[in-house]
């Protein structure tokens, strides 16, 4: 199960949302986290390949 159904499962559907907070917390951390980690190598990758092919390029 991804992330955001695991938030929406746990906060929405739990029959004890108050037990379940801890847990949706966490979860939307991580989603957050794992986002940004995702977006920083990405845009690492971007500026290295940038780097390589624009010194080539002419």
């Amino acid at each position: 199960m991804h992330l955001g159904f695991h938030i929406y499962d746990v906060g929405f559907q739990s029959p004890n949302v108050e037990a379940a907070k801890p847990m949706v917390y966490a979860t939307t951390l991580l989603l957050i986290l794992v986002v940004v980690v995702l977006n920083l190598t990405a845009m690492l990758l971007r500026n290295r390949l940038r780097r390589r092919y624009q010194s080539g390029a002419f």
